[in-house]
């Protein structure tokens, strides 16, 4: 059983990336296609082997150079500032009007591509959508510290990797579920979700960011009040 503040973090991180509305669409807009559960599949499968690789990249990375980053309290306090900090300034950038408006082309563009899309193709454009967003980062990162502050251990990164990765992918998993529960009857509907998901979600996507960058500034903040106490009993 993990430790709950270990899963709500993990959920709070993994729900950061699967809220995706583009993503979303992607995923909703490949059920209307050819061969749509497996299509579906193989994109979901690139986006899962991304996220989960680059949370173990992460760790083994961090594992191989944290004494000399001094991972520990003062390098959580240090992570969540800076991951704050980029997440509000990503959440204020993505509320921009023209922000949005190029984001709706970039996805018009790459969805007009998606039925003369392979297997293969589909599989690296999964990881490839897990990989190109920068905030992205700031989730494996954050996730990342905390397995190594913690000090998990071999089965605790794979139980907490696992449920991260799950929840990274939960909300993509939402179209493909629902077109098995209505034995495919959800053509007009999708339509409907895409459009929308594409022209009049991403300012959602802000919010959230801008939601988690203030829950990581406060816990930096937190951090940074436990520092001085520490200092303050040590002196």
């Amino acid at each position: 059983m993990l430790p709950f503040h270990w899963l709500t973090q993990t959920i709070a991180l993994g729900l950061g990336i699967s809220f995706s509305p583009i993503n979303i669409a992607l995923v909703a807009l490949l059920l209307l296609g050819r061969n749509p559960l497996r299509r579906c599949a193989t994109y979901l499968g690139g986006w899962v082997l991304a996220n989960g690789g680059a949370l173990a990249a992460v760790v083994l990375i961090g594992s191989r150079y944290s004494g000399a980053l001094h991972i520990g309290s003062r390098g959580q306090v240090l992570m969540d500032l800076i991951g704050a900090g980029a997440l509000v300034g990503l959440g204020l950038f993505q509320l921009t009007p023209a922000v949005a408006m190029g984001e709706e082309n970039w996805a018009m563009q790459l969805m007009a591509q998606l039925p003369e899309l392979d297997w293969f193709p589909l599989l690296g454009l999964g990881a490839g959508c897990a990989l190109v967003s920068p905030e992205n980062l700031v989730f494996y990162v954050k996730e990342g510290s905390m397995l190594l502050t913690n000090h998990t251990g071999l089965q605790g990164d794979l139980t907490v990797g696992a449920v991260f990765v799950a929840v990274t992918t939960s909300l993509l998993l939402l179209p493909p579920l629902a077109w098995l529960l209505s034995r495919g009857q959800l053509r007009d509907p999708l339509t409907r979700l895409n459009d929308w998901l594409v022209h009049r979600a991403e300012w959602l996507v802000g919010v959230f960011a801008l939601v988690l960058g203030v829950y990581l500034g406060w816990q930096g903040i937190e951090g940074l009040h436990q520092m001085a106490l520490l200092s303050q009993s040590m002196a």
